[in-house]
């Protein structure tokens, strides 16, 4: 299978004069430092971030002043910057990856946080040197007999709107690309060899490929792909005997990879394990709605990328730089980046940019590499770079900021008098602009100097800003002094990380990523096992309005049983670990029905928290829905004694493993009154009966029936006993 290219006629060298020649070359030289400058700049964490404040303590504020409106909530959430700073901690400590630490991102993770740690540092610049300089020589490949103006576009463009993630996810399909137009060149005959350039160069962009997986778990499907693809091609164009050794540099280059950061060769298929058991579950348990957004305005974004879509295959249907073969070929080939563009932009519809900004280079890509300056994909490349600026004018966060301040959290999600909000917000427009365009080029440029003069000024600098920002972090919030080691449920884990004290997380340290019933039982093993944590502190902060009891829900058990309430100090919920510990839980079985989805289920009357487990699975329709974009939310409704009624969102796969459904703990003090066993509080907060039901679709989509498991207690101890 052939890519034949139209390739443009250019007098050669000798026919023009020398001074003519070097006149022709100097543009080109300036354009290629250019990119080299511009791609270094953005890849290379030359100025690190250094550890902030856990969580924006205004964010806290706002989410307990609206805590029960979950409409209000839903808004402001987002998570700390825990585990960055956990990331690099576990790389520092020598943590197992895949054992201790389950997580999507994997050693190198600093390349795509650019979060300064000393023990990391390096591992940070040289990985990122690796990948920007392989960047560079596939684009200036592709530009090789294109104009310079496509390509100082794109590297404005990728300098004022940085994402890491479309950056990192289009490095895959540039080597496809590249690999394409390698093999349809004029220069090789079938059969031909490469010559050692060709190999070095092949070699040096299949190591910046391996190392995409180990900075972040999803990318292994990209980069896995693309490494097949281009293995493909070569042995298709070039002798057997010379391309089956470049099969093998991908995965020894991973090898080494992992090696070189600090981690056992033995340990990587377990990194390859819970990266699958993270990708698995991740569509449906953090998949969120239009928030921030109206639903038609959402709704408008995923017909915008269709559109795109469908208009680059217009484009390649109506090439005539391609021949049918190629065309059936590349069409074939975009497909599946295209989906993984899509689905990492709209499961988390907070993630929107990451889609735009793909197409804007995947687009660029394919211009510069086969299909020229076509009209669908000029209009296709200006609507999307309008999307990408209006979007981050949407999102700034000055301006998000400065209408909170004035009108009041949640009205910049719709809420509140919207004419004066928007007349509030036009008054900014000048600014916001500037800030999210040319404001934002200019500081990656100058970002990348400090940087620079930072390291060769002073070589202790960055080290001793990492030493004053843990300071900073730990009198955001001062711990006590624990005698043995500790963890902190649901996440923040950076304030334990800040105290100086003994630190020793459950292998999936953020409460929200536990959502398969695998991950959850790793978690639970871990508190009954004999390295389970002296004492563990608990701030029920969930994300994406779930119910708090399922987040580690199996684990709930663990912690009542094996732990003594201490103290709550107004955020925290301070147990320590019994002398004598159960190894498995005391929960029995006290019935097991199957139950429609949308009907209330009566809960019997027990004494203490009753405990449930849920089987509800997709219909086909909806696994093929998930595969392909997200399913219709889960949500669980609950009808208390005291008259209340409220909603929460839930997770299947979490509800598998089970969770406490009765009495209903919205709150960190509720947790602390369940641990103790808080009569009033078991009382006032029992919970009579339950609905399960899908945000639409009903049984299309989810199955319309569900197996309720429900647990209690018998002849339980006392709390601490």
């Amino acid at each position: 299978m052939q890519c034949q290219l139209i390739a443009s006629k250019h007098p050669s060298h000798e026919d023009l004069p020398t001074n003519s020649v070097r006149s022709a070359k100097l543009p080109r030289i300036l354009l290629a430092t250019f990119v080299t400058l511009t791609t270094l700049a953005i890849f290379v964490p030359l100025n690190p971030d250094m550890p902030d404040k856990g969580i924006d303590q205004p964010w806290i504020t706002a989410m307990r002043e609206a805590r029960g409106n979950v409409e209000q909530v839903t808004p402001l959430a987002k998570l700390d910057q825990s585990w960055e700073i956990v990331m690099n901690e576990a790389v520092a400590r020598r943590l197992r990856l895949g054992k201790d630490i389950i997580f999507t991102f994997g050693p190198y993770a600093s390349i795509y946080t650019r979060f300064f740690h000393p023990a990391t540092d390096r591992l940070m610049v040289f990985g990122g040197l690796l990948i920007g300089l392989s960047y560079v020589a596939a684009l200036l490949y592709l530009a090789c007999d294109r104009g310079p103006y496509l390509l100082l576009m794109l590297m404005l463009f990728l300098a004022t709107f940085p994402s890491r993630d479309a950056l990192l996810l289009s490095y895959p399909f540039l080597l496809v690309v590249c690999g394409l137009r390698f093999i349809g060149s004029d220069d090789f005959k079938k059969g031909a060899n490469l010559d050692w350039r060709h190999l070095l160069t092949i070699i040096v962009m299949f190591s910046a490929l391996s190392l995409l997986p180990l900075i972040k778990g999803s990318l292994l499907l990209p980069a896995g792909l693309s490494v097949v693809i281009i293995c493909a091609l070569l042995l298709y164009r070039f002798p057997f005997k010379q391309t089956v050794p470049l099969l093998l540099v991908p995965v020894s280059a991973t090898m080494a990879f992992w090696i070189i950061s600090g981690q056992a060769l033995s340990d990587f298929p377990a990194y390859l394990r819970g990266t699958f058991l993270l990708t698995s579950g991740y569509t449906e348990a953090m998949s969120i709605p239009w928030v921030g957004w109206p639903g038609m305005t959402g709704d408008g974004f995923v017909v915008a990328y269709l559109i795109v879509s469908a208009l680059i295959y217009v484009s390649m249907i109506g090439s005539t730089r391609l021949t049918m073969r190629s065309k059936w070929f590349l069409g074939f080939l975009c497909a599946p980046f295209l989906l993984i563009a899509f689905k990492h932009g709209f499961v988390r519809t907070d993630h929107l940019l990451i889609a735009f900004n793909s197409l804007v280079i995947f687009i660029t890509i394919l211009m510069l590499g086969f299909l020229g300056a076509d009209k669908y994909l000029i209009g296709s490349l200006l609507a999307c770079i309008f999307l990408v600026i209006a979007i981050n004018f949407r999102l700034d966060p000055v301006l998000i900021k400065e209408v909170r301040e004035k009108f009041g959290a949640g009205t910049v999600a719709g809420r509140g008098n919207r004419t004066e909000i928007l007349r509030f917000i036009s008054k900014r427009a000048t600014g916001t602009f500037s800030r999210v365009t040319y404001e934002s080029t200019f500081n990656t440029y100058t970002g990348a100097w400090e940087g620079i003069r930072s390291r060769l000024g002073d070589s202790n600098g960055l080290q001793n800003r990492f030493v004053r920002a843990m300071e900073a972090l730990g009198t955001e919030y001062p711990l006590p002094k624990l005698k043995g080691s500790g963890d902190i449920y649901s996440y923040e884990q950076a304030i334990i990380l800040a105290s100086n004290n003994a630190w020793n997380p459950r292998p999936v340290f953020q409460s929200y990523s536990a959502y398969t019933p695998t991950l959850a039982e790793l978690n639970e093993r871990h508190l009954r096992g004999t390295n389970a944590p002296d004492w563990v502190l608990i701030d029920l902060m969930t994300t994406d309005g779930r119910l708090p009891s399922l987040e580690d829900g199996v684990s709930w058990p663990a912690l009542l049983e094996n732990y003594t309430f201490v103290s709550f100090d107004g955020q925290f919920v301070f147990m320590r670990r019994n002398q004598v510990v159960q190894l498995t839980s005391t929960l029995s079985v006290i019935s097991q029905e199957k139950h429609q989805t949308g009907l209330t289920v009566a809960l019997p009357e027990v004494e203490g928290p009753l405990f449930a487990e849920v089987d509800l699975k997709p219909t086909l329709l909806g696994k093929l829905l998930i595969a392909l974009f997200k399913p219709p939310q889960l949500n669980i409704r609950l009808s208390l004694r005291n008259g209340e009624s409220t909603s929460y969102r839930v997770i299947s796969n979490m509800m598998t493993t089970g969770f406490i459904v009765s009495p209903l703990v919205s709150n960190t003090q509720e947790f602390g009154y369940l641990a103790v066993e808080n009569r009033r509080f078991l009382d006032e907060r029992k919970v009579e009966g339950i609905s399960i039901a899908p945000s639409y679709g009903g049984a299309f989509l989810w199955s319309g029936t569900y197996t309720l498991t429900l647990k209690t207690y018998h002849d339980r101890p006392a709390p601490g006993s």
